[in-house]
């Protein structure tokens, strides 16, 4: 990584900074399991009604509005995460990485399309935001990073040039929609979940941890 050409750095939340195991859990196990328990459904039944719910809403802004999903369900979904704040964890090398970039007083942000209330969650949690400059939500923007607007607002609130940016996600549609703003140093990370085995892309280089661009 030749740090002399890189003027602002974009870091994705979930999954890239914080380890996703939290999410999978919430979304996949906890979720299902409270509507099953109010509706006095199996966990299967209620699993697979969720899922077509998720499915509905994959790649709109609802998908992570905790509002829309507490009317959605009837239930307080809030609550259900805040209950569950212990497990919200960075990965090991986050820390060392945004200490890394705070010594080369380099501007750090966040860019996210989580919930405003979960964004305060798991900075609460975390503190991971005394190491940041700015968190842009996709609330703040009014939609998610997959989308161009994203990206074209993105710049606007945090005024980066994307010739001189360098964005790291575990997600690829968003890496891809910001390559298409012309953000240039692009990163995927590979080893978004603690749970899981390493994912690499076929379309950005990835990593599989931080220590990989502290060169």
């Amino acid at each position: 990584m030749n740090w002399d050409t890189i003027t602002t750095v974009l870091l994705d939340m979930d999954g890239t900074l914080l380890d996703r195991a939290f999410d999978d859990h919430f979304y996949l196990e906890a979720l299902p399991e409270r509507y099953a328990a109010v509706n006095r459904l199996s966990v299967e039944a209620a699993r697979e009604r969720l899922f077509s719910l998720y499915r509905a809403v994959e790649g709109e802004l609802d998908w992570t509005d905790l509002d829309y999903w507490t009317r959605t369900l009837g239930l307080d979904v809030p609550a259900i995460k805040d209950s569950l704040r212990h497990r919200i964890a960075p990965h090991p090398d986050s820390l060392v990485f945004l200490g890394f970039l705070r010594e080369r007083k380099m501007p750090v942000h966040l860019v996210t399309n989580a919930h405003p209330k979960t964004l305060a969650l798991k900075m609460a949690q975390t503190g991971l935001d005394q190491h940041l400059d700015r968190l842009v939500t996709a609330f703040d923007v009014g939609c998610l990073k997959s989308r161009a607007a994203y990206w074209v607002k993105s710049e606007a609130i945090l005024g980066f040039d994307p010739a001189a940016t360098l964005y790291v996600d575990d997600d690829e549609a968003a890496l891809f929609s910001a390559d298409t703003h012309g953000i240039k140093h692009l990163y995927h990370r590979s080893t978004s979940s603690s749970a899981l085995p390493p994912q690499a892309s076929t379309k950005y280089r990835s990593i599989e941890t931080f220590h990989a661009l502290m060169k």
